[in-house]
């Protein structure tokens, strides 16, 4: 079980380095950078890091599958893995404001295109014109009322809050135990071939 804690946290500072850069990256990039490659930059430096979060956990599960000879082993590996990362994303809190003043930022900032709101290229719109004769809703129809995307503030807010991190923790370290577990038994075959 102790090879089970050791390649989990050694997998899982990792995961918290990748979590935690891949989403800082958009305060650290300049503005007129983002708006040269665009918004998937951002979403494929997320995808990096949910890819190399799964690869450690896979990883630490082989490994401590078989150092050990056991799938639990593997899968206490997981669970060290997705804990420790998952504490990136709580070390994320206090850069929640500033990430949002630069998405609107951004939105404000680069030119044309489709985008959230009625102007920037930082979005995810397609910005090509409809074909002649293609009836379009007027600009802001399908915009929702001022206020109505607010997160709830106050005590409700810091609950709803509290709970999505909590979930999201959660859900990542049941994936990180479920990958490292199916590496472990892996691990474990191996083992099993390879001993005398």
């Amino acid at each position: 079980m102790l090879a089970g804690v050791r390649f989990g946290a050694v997998a899982g500072v990792i995961a918290f380095a990748s979590t935690l850069a891949a989403n800082l990256a958009i305060l650290v990039l300049r503005p007129a950078d983002l708006c040269r490659v665009g918004p998937l930059s951002i979403i494929l430096l997320n995808l990096g890091a949910a890819f190399i979060f799964l690869l450690l956990a896979g990883a630490a599960g082989f490994a401590a599958g078989r150092a050990d000879g056991t799938v639990p082993s593997a899968a206490l590996a997981g669970v060290v893995v997705g804990a420790i990362s998952g504490c990136a994303v709580v070390a994320l809190i206090p850069f929640g404001p500033a990430m949002m003043h630069r998405l609107v930022e951004l939105t404000t900032l680069c030119p044309d295109g489709g985008s959230f709101g009625d102007g920037g290229s930082f979005g995810f719109g397609s910005g090509a014109s409809p074909p002649p004769g293609f009836l379009t809703p007027p600009p802001g129809a399908l915009a929702p009322p001022p206020g109505a995307l607010t997160p709830p503030s106050g005590p409700a807010g810091l609950v709803f809050q509290t709970i999505g991190i909590l979930f999201g923790v959660g859900f990542g370290t049941a994936l990180a135990t479920g990958v490292s577990a199916l590496a472990g038994l892996i691990g474990v075959a191996t083992r099993s071939r390879s001993s005398p």
